[in-house]
């Protein structure tokens, strides 16, 4: 995969992102022009290290960040990530409305055989059928994750994407990038096996796994292991904006469910003796939770892809970088006059 100025690939020896230290691993790198006149460098509060410009936040007085794409370069508001997640799917809807109905369907046309398979087998088969269903929509949306973040983080820099873009970018990574998301999927899933709040911890603590094994590479071990390096110290904040974005999707989810329980009680949509779901209620459910994922899956993975450039910003200055970066661009960039 090309790789892009500031999304390169951590190199060898670089300092282990745990250590606290705020400094940007190599690879992404340090801006090789000096930063604009007046940006200055000011002091930072123990802890954080040296304060990279645009990246104040709370300390010290406000400064105007730059906005080359759908996010201000500086620590993100909760607002902003919710509204920068919506603005990249209404500036990229093919490829991220795009991806999310193909790989959807695939997902669905499997989900749908199995529960008419499922409908004429035992009771635990059925389970059976209705759980590996479930997991593989998970896995779906975990690597969907993946995917949308380089649509995400190319609209942070104001660049657009069409689905062409982002398969080329992603093929060389696709592999790995399932692998993860089957392994955060079964991990989640022996969390809550084992403990509900283990299993909230787990997904929110793997959370920011997938934008970091797409936009740094490495293996998966090394990315989960990033995504707990960025989550650690903020853990409450990431959950509650997890949270908040989950429960927006939860009523969109309810809107299509009321549509979706209206059309169940047609007759023709159910086996009036077994209650099971006719060939015509199989294919109108699949239509529909198509139809949810497609509306719900894109705005939750920009969030999480924003999430992970806040995290980046507020322990390692990545501001500074994808500053430069879109500058570098925007002078590369032709101009009419």
């Amino acid at each position: 995969m090309t790789e892009e100025p500031g999304w390169n690939q951590p190199q060898q020896g670089s300092p282990n992102p745990a250590d606290g230290q705020r400094q940007p691993p190599p690879g992404w790198g340090q801006p090789q022009a000096p930063p604009p006149p007046g940006w200055g460098q000011p002091q930072a509060p123990p802890g954080w290290g040296q304060q990279q410009p645009g990246g104040g936040g709370q300390w010290g007085p406000q400064v105007q960040a730059e906005k080359p794409g759908i996010i201000p370069l500086r620590p993100l508001a909760v607002g902003e990530i919710l509204d920068g997640a919506f603005t990249a799917v209404r500036q990229n809807p093919g490829a991220t409305i795009g991806l999310t109905v193909a790989a959807t369907t695939v997902v669905q046309i499997v989900s749908t055989i199995l529960t008419a398979i499922g409908q004429r087998s035992s009771s635990g088969t059925e389970i059976f059928f209705g759980l590996v269903g479930t997991g593989l929509e998970l896995v779906v949306r975990i690597a969907l994750a993946g995917a949308l973040s380089i649509v995400v983080s190319e609209a942070t820099l104001g660049s657009r994407m069409n689905s062409g873009e982002v398969l080329q970018r992603i093929r060389p990574r696709l592999g790995g990038l399932i692998g993860l998301s089957i392994a955060v999927t079964l991990l989640t899933i022996l969390g809550i096996i084992g403990l509900l709040v283990g299993a909230v911890f787990v997904a929110v603590a793997l959370a920011l796994s997938t934008p970091a094994y797409v936009l740094e590479g490495g293996t998966i071990g090394t990315a989960m292991r990033r995504s707990w390096a960025l989550v650690r110290g903020a853990w409450w904040r990431t959950f509650g904006i997890l949270l908040l974005t989950g429960i927006i999707a939860l009523v969109l989810g309810i809107v299509l469910g009321v549509v979706l329980g209206v059309i169940r009680n047609s007759s023709s949509m159910t086996d009036p003796y077994s209650g099971d779901l006719t060939a015509l209620g199989l294919f109108v459910n699949a239509v529909l939770s198509i139809v949810g994922n497609t509306v719900t899956t894109p705005i939750i993975a920009g969030v999480v892809a924003l999430v992970y450039i806040d995290r980046r910003i507020r322990l390692e200055g990545l501001d500074v970088t994808l500053a430069q970066t879109a500058r570098d661009r925007a002078a590369a960039s032709p101009r009419y006059e």
